[in-house]
């Protein structure tokens, strides 16, 4: 009974320490004018119920799938900046942020069930979808295996692709430190400072510490253990006929030069960010929407009215 008191401790703690950040969201943005960021949920077909981002409305939709253990909070700069062009969708996958904690196995094909669940949930038609992290590789295979008809362009955001040279290798004791529970605590906090260089808000640093120390251990492990050779990103992205915009730091230049040789210009757009870490789209937030915005307007503009 302790343990499960415990458990239900925390899960109230993360929901409201999230429902505080989104308070002060809707705040700044109606100071600012900008369309509010709403809170939306949907039941999937195995009775979880998952939470998603909404700001902005129409038919041109750009969706944002985090990374590991990430909420759909870190995209709140683009939720603020995309959404007068844009109905602009950042999504929680299941476990991470307000989405429902899963117990059970977090296999790909289950993720990749609830991202097309969401797309019939929200109602969504012709879309951009952008990855970051482990959200790029989600995303490659949400394509491959689910083959979106209305899918119109890519975005992703600083990960591997299969391409070129594979990036250095890190040394990690992820495994161990997660299955410590005395080290997970620290090991997640440590993990989830380092990604962003620029210190977050009170509020968004607690909702993004919430998300990851609420995913189980267990799933945190399954997520990265992604069963396909790193050609099989690679065979996708080249098979895709719908343009794609990969901004990256500077460890992916050689996959982004690779890339950018094989599709070309009309297919391929290649942004550098020589001086953002790894959550570039929130350190260099101005420069990322508008690459992302110009991109959005130019896949959009083709489509037949």
């Amino acid at each position: 009974m302790r343990d499960f008191g415990h458990r239900l401790n925390r899960t109230a703690l993360r929901l409201a320490l999230r429902q505080v950040w989104v308070f002060v969201l809707l705040g700044i943005f109606s100071a600012m004018g900008m369309a509010a960021t709403m809170d939306r949920y949907f039941e999937t077909s195995d009775g979880l119920r998952l939470h998603y981002l909404e700001a902005g409305s129409g038919e041109r939709t750009l969706l944002f799938v985090p990374g590991w253990l990430m909420p759909a909070a870190v995209f709140e700069a683009q939720l603020a900046g995309l959404s007068r062009e844009f109905r602009v969708i950042a999504f929680d996958p299941r476990s991470q942020g307000l989405s429902q904690v899963y117990p059970g196995s977090h296999r790909p094909e289950i993720r990749l069930r609830d991202m097309d669940e969401l797309l019939a949930a929200a109602g969504v038609g012709d879309f951009i979808l952008a990855g970051w992290s482990l959200g790029v590789l989600e995303t490659l295979d949400f394509i491959e295996q689910r083959r979106p008809a209305r899918l119109r362009g890519l975005i992703l955001i600083d990960n591997s692709i299969g391409e070129g040279n594979p990036p250095p290798p890190r040394p990690s004791r992820r495994q161990e430190n997660l299955a410590d529970p005395q080290r997970r605590v620290p090991y997640l906090t440590g993990f989830c400072d380092s990604i962003f260089r620029q210190p977050l808000p009170p509020a968004l640093r607690q909702a993004v510490l919430a998300s990851a120390l609420g995913v189980p251990p267990k799933a945190a492990m399954e997520l990265l253990a992604q069963p396909y050779p790193r050609t099989y990103w690679r065979d996708i992205v080249n098979r895709q006929e719908v343009p794609v915009l990969y901004a990256v730091t500077p460890r992916l230049r050689d996959q982004a030069a690779a890339l950018s040789r094989k599709r070309g210009p009309d297919l391929a757009e290649i942004k550098i960010y020589e001086d953002a870490g790894h959550a570039l789209f929130y350190e260099a937030a101005d420069d990322f929407n508008t690459l992302v915005r110009n991109f959005s307007l130019r896949v959009f503009s083709k489509l037949v009215p």
